[in-house]
């Protein structure tokens, strides 16, 4: 009885040892087959998330604290003075910020003007652009545009949130991976989102300058009296030719050496006209 017993606790210890040892087993393949699924269909199914906020209606995409505003303002005009009109724009800059992006002159004497793009404060916008104007002779043309760029912002912002969750999705599978063969598939796909990530945020930036900061492009000129204008051109004759004559006596000048071979020539000409004449005399 006492053999039968011990065979029957025999029995059952080794039942219960290959029990444990099956369970071990199948959660050793749940892992394995979790880190060999399918990853294009995650990433299908994760990226997709952004366009279906974005297209349906019934869930719209949640409206920003504030409008994004992107201004943009061309204006030409007529000054009295560039000198004074580009001291009054670089003064407005230095009360309300922005700085000129380029400068470019043309039209010479006759008709000078000037071309500048300036990239100020969107908050400032307007006032810095009441300032430049203050004192101007005449407007020819003035164009403000104004770009509403928020629905762009948040349907970045929310493409840029599902890149990352996906992102973390793949960091969770990487750790799980079983063999160099997962590892490398998995390490693929987090480079490639990596990369959208990084264009994401690209636009965002671009967008967040762009917002900051507007752009005012200026072209101002002078007009000047056109006609005969006597007194000028007669200014600018007596000018000219006082010009003309101390050119002439540079050229002169620099012409020594020819007038010098020229003077010595007639003096040894002049002599030897004498010394025959003094010849035919004596006979």
């Amino acid at each position: 009885m006492k053999h039968k017993t011990v065979c029957l606790l025999l029995f059952i210890a080794t039942l219960l040892f290959s029990c444990a040892s099956a369970d071990k087993k199948s959660e050793n393949a749940g892992v394995n087959s979790s880190s060999t699924m399918d990853l294009s269909e995650i990433a299908a199914t994760e990226s997709g998330k952004a366009d279906k906020q974005s297209s349906t209606t019934s869930n719209p995409l949640p409206k920003p604290k504030e409008q994004k505003l992107i201004k943009n303002g061309e204006v030409s005009f007529r000054v009295k003075s560039l000198f004074t009109t580009k001291q009054n724009i670089q003064k407005t800059l230095a009360i309300y910020g922005g700085y000129i992006a380029k400068e470019n002159n043309t039209g010479g004497n006759d008709n000078p003007s000037e071309n500048l793009i300036l990239r100020v404060p969107n908050k400032n916008f307007d006032k810095i652009l009441e300032q430049v104007l203050i004192g101007v002779e005449e407007i020819d043309t003035k164009n403000i545009g104004i770009e509403d760029v928020t629905t762009q912002f948040v349907d970045i912002e929310a493409r840029l949130k599902n890149k990352k969750q996906l992102e973390a999705k793949y960091q969770e599978l990487l750790v799980k991976a079983g063999n160099m063969d997962d590892i490398l598939k998995i390490e693929k796909e987090i480079s490639v989102i990596r990369e959208d990530i990084d264009a994401a945020e690209g636009q965002l930036n671009y967008l967040s300058n762009q917002v900051a900061y507007s752009t005012i492009t200026l072209r101002y000129y002078e007009k000047r009296i056109s006609g005969f204008n006597f007194g000028g051109k007669m200014g600018n004759a007596l000018s000219s030719g006082g010009y003309g004559l101390l050119q002439f006596i540079i050229i002169i000048v620099n012409l020594w050496p020819l007038w010098l071979i020229a003077t010595l020539t007639w003096y040894l000409g002049v002599k030897l006209i004498r010394r025959g004449k003094n010849k035919n005399n004596f006979k």
